[in-house]
Protein backbone atom coordinates (compact mmCIF):
# COMPACT_ATOMS: atom_id res chain seq x y z
CA UNK A 1 0.00 0.00 0.00
CA UNK A 2 1.68 3.05 -1.14
CA UNK A 3 1.98 6.52 1.25
CA UNK A 4 0.07 4.02 3.92
CA UNK A 5 0.39 4.90 7.96
CA UNK A 6 1.21 1.63 9.43
CA UNK A 7 -0.39 0.52 12.55
CA UNK A 8 0.82 -2.44 14.38
CA UNK A 9 -1.78 -4.25 16.50
CA UNK A 10 -0.46 -6.83 18.96
CA UNK A 11 -2.84 -9.65 20.10
CA UNK A 12 -4.83 -12.94 18.72
CA UNK A 13 -8.06 -12.36 20.80
CA UNK A 14 -11.33 -10.88 19.43
CA UNK A 15 -10.68 -7.37 20.55
CA UNK A 16 -7.40 -7.08 18.56
CA UNK A 17 -9.30 -9.00 15.53
CA UNK A 18 -12.35 -6.35 15.60
CA UNK A 19 -9.71 -3.69 15.72
CA UNK A 20 -8.16 -4.97 12.38
CA UNK A 21 -11.45 -5.81 10.40
CA UNK A 22 -12.19 -1.95 11.16
CA UNK A 23 -9.14 -0.60 10.24
CA UNK A 24 -9.00 -2.66 7.13
CA UNK A 25 -12.19 -1.64 6.35
CA UNK A 26 -11.37 2.09 6.58
CA UNK A 27 -11.42 4.26 3.70
CA UNK A 28 -8.34 5.44 4.65
CA UNK A 29 -4.89 4.44 3.81
CA UNK A 30 -3.66 2.69 6.91
CA UNK A 31 -1.90 -0.67 6.77
CA UNK A 32 -2.18 -2.99 9.42
CA UNK A 33 1.01 -5.15 10.32
CA UNK A 34 2.37 -7.25 12.92
CA UNK A 35 5.72 -6.00 13.89
CA UNK A 36 5.88 -2.69 14.55
CA UNK A 37 8.83 -0.05 12.75
CA UNK A 38 9.57 3.34 13.63
CA UNK A 39 6.84 5.37 12.78
CA UNK A 40 4.49 3.25 13.55
CA UNK A 41 1.53 2.81 15.72
CA UNK A 42 1.56 0.56 18.09
CA UNK A 43 -2.17 -0.56 19.56
CA UNK A 44 -1.70 -3.28 22.19
CA UNK A 45 -4.66 -5.62 23.48
CA UNK A 46 -4.38 -5.84 26.97
CA UNK A 47 -4.66 -3.41 29.78
CA UNK A 48 -2.46 0.00 29.92
CA UNK A 49 -0.28 0.90 32.37
CA UNK A 50 -1.92 2.13 35.91
CA UNK A 51 -3.09 5.82 35.91
CA UNK A 52 -2.83 6.04 31.61
CA UNK A 53 -5.42 8.30 30.38
CA UNK A 54 -8.62 6.65 29.78
CA UNK A 55 -7.23 3.33 29.84
CA UNK A 56 -5.95 4.04 26.38
CA UNK A 57 -2.54 5.82 26.23
CA UNK A 58 0.52 7.10 28.56
CA UNK A 59 2.75 9.99 27.89
CA UNK A 60 5.59 7.44 29.27
CA UNK A 61 4.86 5.41 25.97
CA UNK A 62 4.57 7.34 22.85
CA UNK A 63 3.32 5.75 19.87
CA UNK A 64 1.54 3.15 21.71
CA UNK A 65 -2.39 2.46 22.71
CA UNK A 66 -4.03 0.05 24.78
CA UNK A 67 -6.83 -1.68 24.10
CA UNK A 68 -8.89 -3.54 26.82
CA UNK A 69 -12.11 -3.23 26.67
CA UNK A 70 -15.15 -2.91 24.14
CA UNK A 71 -16.13 0.63 25.14
CA UNK A 72 -12.56 1.66 23.89
CA UNK A 73 -12.48 0.65 20.65
CA UNK A 74 -14.30 3.10 18.46
CA UNK A 75 -11.78 5.72 20.22
CA UNK A 76 -8.74 3.70 19.54
CA UNK A 77 -10.32 3.59 15.75
CA UNK A 78 -10.61 7.16 15.62
CA UNK A 79 -7.26 7.73 16.97
CA UNK A 80 -5.84 5.66 14.29
CA UNK A 81 -7.47 7.37 11.38
CA UNK A 82 -6.16 10.56 12.78
CA UNK A 83 -2.99 9.36 12.61
CA UNK A 84 -3.14 8.24 9.29
CA UNK A 85 -4.42 11.48 8.47
CA UNK A 86 -2.12 13.64 10.29
CA UNK A 87 1.26 12.97 8.68
CA UNK A 88 2.41 12.24 11.90
CA UNK A 89 5.56 10.32 12.62
CA UNK A 90 4.00 9.30 16.62
CA UNK A 91 1.65 10.37 19.27
CA UNK A 92 1.78 10.90 22.51
CA UNK A 93 -0.93 12.10 25.62
CA UNK A 94 -0.66 15.39 26.80
CA UNK A 95 1.21 15.01 30.11
CA UNK A 96 -0.59 17.62 31.98
CA UNK A 97 -3.90 15.85 30.65
CA UNK A 98 -2.95 12.77 31.94
CA UNK A 99 -1.92 14.02 35.26
CA UNK A 100 -5.21 15.69 35.58
CA UNK A 101 -6.76 12.24 35.05
CA UNK A 102 -5.06 10.76 37.66
CA UNK A 103 -6.49 12.78 40.22
CA UNK A 104 -10.36 13.25 38.51
CA UNK A 105 -10.82 10.25 36.57
CA UNK A 106 -13.54 7.57 37.25
CA UNK A 107 -15.28 5.18 35.08
CA UNK A 108 -18.36 7.28 34.43
CA UNK A 109 -16.41 10.30 33.28
CA UNK A 110 -14.30 7.75 31.41
CA UNK A 111 -17.47 6.10 29.66
CA UNK A 112 -18.22 10.24 28.70
CA UNK A 113 -14.83 10.48 27.17
CA UNK A 114 -14.44 7.63 25.21
CA UNK A 115 -17.56 8.74 22.78
CA UNK A 116 -15.87 11.47 21.13
CA UNK A 117 -12.07 11.42 20.36
CA UNK A 118 -10.50 14.86 20.90
CA UNK A 119 -7.14 14.88 18.93
CA UNK A 120 -6.19 17.91 21.04
CA UNK A 121 -5.82 15.29 23.96
CA UNK A 122 -2.54 14.19 21.93
CA UNK A 123 0.73 16.01 20.80
CA UNK A 124 0.95 14.68 16.76
CA UNK A 125 4.62 14.20 16.67
CA UNK A 126 6.61 15.15 13.54
CA UNK A 127 3.28 17.41 12.58
CA UNK A 128 4.46 21.34 12.33
CA UNK A 129 2.37 22.67 15.16
CA UNK A 130 2.08 26.49 13.63
CA UNK A 131 -1.05 26.68 11.31
CA UNK A 132 -1.75 30.74 10.46
CA UNK A 133 0.50 31.51 12.77
CA UNK A 134 -0.91 29.35 15.53
CA UNK A 135 0.94 27.86 17.95
CA UNK A 136 -0.61 24.67 19.53
CA UNK A 137 1.46 22.16 21.46
CA UNK A 138 3.46 21.58 24.45
CA UNK A 139 5.84 24.28 26.05
CA UNK A 140 8.30 24.62 28.71
CA UNK A 141 7.50 27.27 31.27
CA UNK A 142 9.99 28.65 34.20
CA UNK A 143 9.78 30.83 37.07
CA UNK A 144 12.49 31.68 39.48
CA UNK A 145 12.62 28.34 41.30
CA UNK A 146 10.16 26.12 38.90
CA UNK A 147 9.97 24.93 35.62
CA UNK A 148 6.86 22.47 34.46
CA UNK A 149 6.04 21.67 30.66
CA UNK A 150 2.30 22.39 29.95
CA UNK A 151 0.15 22.50 26.30
CA UNK A 152 -0.02 26.43 25.42
CA UNK A 153 -1.94 27.83 22.59
CA UNK A 154 -0.48 31.35 20.89
CA UNK A 155 -0.77 33.27 17.90
CA UNK A 156 0.69 37.19 17.16
CA UNK A 157 0.73 39.46 14.90
CA UNK A 158 3.31 42.46 13.48
CA UNK A 159 1.85 45.15 15.29
CA UNK A 160 1.84 48.77 12.75
CA UNK A 161 2.02 51.20 15.13
CA UNK A 162 5.26 49.80 17.33
CA UNK A 163 6.71 48.04 14.74
CA UNK A 164 7.14 45.03 17.12
CA UNK A 165 5.51 41.52 17.56
CA UNK A 166 3.00 41.05 19.74
CA UNK A 167 1.64 37.64 20.87
CA UNK A 168 -1.18 35.93 23.34
CA UNK A 169 -3.00 32.85 24.25
CA UNK A 170 -3.65 30.32 26.53
CA UNK A 171 -1.84 28.12 29.05
CA UNK A 172 -3.63 24.86 30.13
CA UNK A 173 -3.30 23.00 33.09
CA UNK A 174 -3.46 22.91 36.97
CA UNK A 175 0.60 23.87 37.53
CA UNK A 176 -0.29 26.90 35.66
CA UNK A 177 -3.29 27.99 37.37
CA UNK A 178 -1.23 27.18 40.49
CA UNK A 179 1.33 30.00 40.09
CA UNK A 180 -1.34 32.06 38.93
CA UNK A 181 -3.09 31.38 42.26
CA UNK A 182 0.02 32.22 43.98
CA UNK A 183 0.65 35.49 42.33
CA UNK A 184 3.30 34.14 39.64
CA UNK A 185 3.56 37.17 36.82
CA UNK A 186 6.52 36.86 34.70
CA UNK A 187 7.80 33.79 33.15
CA UNK A 188 9.71 32.35 30.32
CA UNK A 189 8.61 30.23 27.52
CA UNK A 190 10.20 28.25 25.17
CA UNK A 191 9.29 25.24 22.49
CA UNK A 192 11.01 22.22 21.03
CA UNK A 193 14.72 23.65 22.21
CA UNK A 194 14.19 26.93 20.76
CA UNK A 195 15.50 30.12 23.10
CA UNK A 196 13.12 30.91 25.74
CA UNK A 197 11.46 34.42 25.55
CA UNK A 198 9.80 36.09 28.19
CA UNK A 199 6.18 36.54 29.15
CA UNK A 200 3.15 37.54 31.34
CA UNK A 201 0.86 35.30 32.79
CA UNK A 202 -2.54 37.29 32.62
CA UNK A 203 -6.10 36.67 33.44
CA UNK A 204 -7.69 33.01 34.32
CA UNK A 205 -10.05 31.83 31.60
CA UNK A 206 -13.92 31.19 32.34
CA UNK A 207 -12.42 27.68 31.35
CA UNK A 208 -9.78 28.13 34.35
CA UNK A 209 -6.75 28.57 32.05
CA UNK A 210 -4.64 30.83 31.94
CA UNK A 211 -3.86 33.87 29.43
CA UNK A 212 -0.11 34.24 28.37
CA UNK A 213 0.81 37.36 26.71
CA UNK A 214 4.16 38.50 24.98
CA UNK A 215 5.85 41.54 23.30
CA UNK A 216 8.96 40.26 20.96
CA UNK A 217 9.97 37.47 19.46
CA UNK A 218 7.67 34.82 20.14
CA UNK A 219 8.96 31.16 21.82
CA UNK A 220 7.94 29.45 18.42
CA UNK A 221 9.90 29.89 14.86
CA UNK A 222 8.21 32.06 12.44
CA UNK A 223 9.84 31.78 8.76
CA UNK A 224 10.59 35.37 7.99
CA UNK A 225 9.39 37.38 11.23
CA UNK A 226 11.27 40.74 11.68
CA UNK A 227 10.85 41.38 15.19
Amino acid sequence: MTDAAAVAVLGTGPLARRLRNRIMLSPLPIEVVDKPSPGDVTVHEGSAPSGSYLGVATADRPGEVFLDDEAALDYVVALVEHFATSGATSVRVRPPLENEWRSVGSGRLRRKRLRHFRPDDYTWIGVPAIDDDVFDGEAVLRTDDDEIVARIRIAGALDPLDGRYHWAGTAFGDEVRRWKDDRATTVSVSVSGHDAVDARLAEVTPSGAVRVVGVGEPPYPLEDLAV
